[in-house]
């Protein structure tokens, strides 16, 4: 296959220097397909405030798919790039909703409620695949789980390419997953210098 061009239209336009725009919605059907056609980069589908449901998430990412969309722009990726707020505050140190929504083929995880470094780190970490210590951009060390069937097939890609995609951006500059960590509070604010300089990977 030819070179794989770039799938996460929010990483290609930040990329580009620009300001990327997105609106949160519900994961669900209808509303993935009104979205699928926004004039925006990305969709954040807001998952913290709402019930946690992944099979109402999967179907919610099928149908930002536009077939006729991906036949004219000779793209495999969606015209607007789904990404999800997931439900667990930093302080909660939990990786299993990220795991789930990138699984499903999300394009990137938004983390509630950082505070702190440790917080920051297990964010990005979890959105990564584990890699052997002497290879290049160990840190953060990735503890993501080993599924990528799902999210191989709707991004269009084999599983060995969608593993040498689905790395964080702009630690890895041909990553496509962005990483976002919303500052909440005073702590957070005391902390951003620090999470910024000692944790790579934060998009």
């Amino acid at each position: 296959m030819s070179e794989i061009p770039r799938l996460n239209g929010i990483i290609k336009v930040l990329e580009e220097g620009g300001r990327a725009y997105t609106a949160f919605a519900t994961p669900d059907v209808q509303t993935a397909l009104d979205m699928s056609v926004a004039p925006y980069d990305g969709i954040v589908f807001e998952c913290e405030h709402n019930a946690w449901d992944a099979r109402g998430l999967r179907d919610s990412l099928q149908y930002m798919v536009n077939r006729r969309q991906i036949l004219s722009s000779a793209s495999l990726a969606p015209q607007v790039t789904p990404i999800v707020r997931i439900p667990p505050n930093g302080n909660e140190m939990d990786q299993t909703y990220a795991k789930q929504a990138l699984d499903l083929g999300a394009y990137g995880i938004v983390w509630p409620h950082i505070s702190t470094v440790e917080q920051a780190y297990n964010a990005v970490a979890a959105c990564r695949y584990p890699r052997l210590k002497s290879a290049p951009l160990y840190e953060p060390a990735g503890i993501r789980g080993d599924a990528p069937t799902t999210a191989a097939r709707y991004w269009g890609l084999t599983q060995q390419e969608y593993y040498r995609k689905a790395d964080v951006w702009p630690l890895n500059p041909e990553g496509e997953i962005l990483v976002a960590l919303m500052i909440e509070d005073t702590v957070a604010i005391d902390n951003l210098d620090d999470i910024l300089s000692q944790v790579p990977g934060i998009g």
